[in-house]
């Protein structure tokens, strides 16, 4: 089971892509007990659905995911 490796944990996690007219957007999000991937491809897949009518799917779409700070 992935939950007792210990690599859970809140990350923040910034997308930059371009939108079709050629405008660059970055979001930004927190997500709660999960790995640094499940982080990522959640804001990939938040991105791509979200942003699926204005997105340039020609040019990369940009995740970064670290460690979020305690509060």
């Amino acid at each position: 089971m992935m939950l007792f490796f210990g690599n859970h944990g809140d990350y923040e996690v910034t997308c930059k892509f371009l939108n079709k007219e050629g405008q660059r957007i970055a979001k930004k999000r927190v997500c709660h007990n999960v790995s640094k991937k499940e982080a990522r491809d959640g804001m990939r897949d938040y991105i791509t659905n979200r942003f699926s009518d204005t997105i340039d799917v020609a040019q990369p779409i940009r995740v970064i995911a670290k460690p979020a700070d305690s509060k």
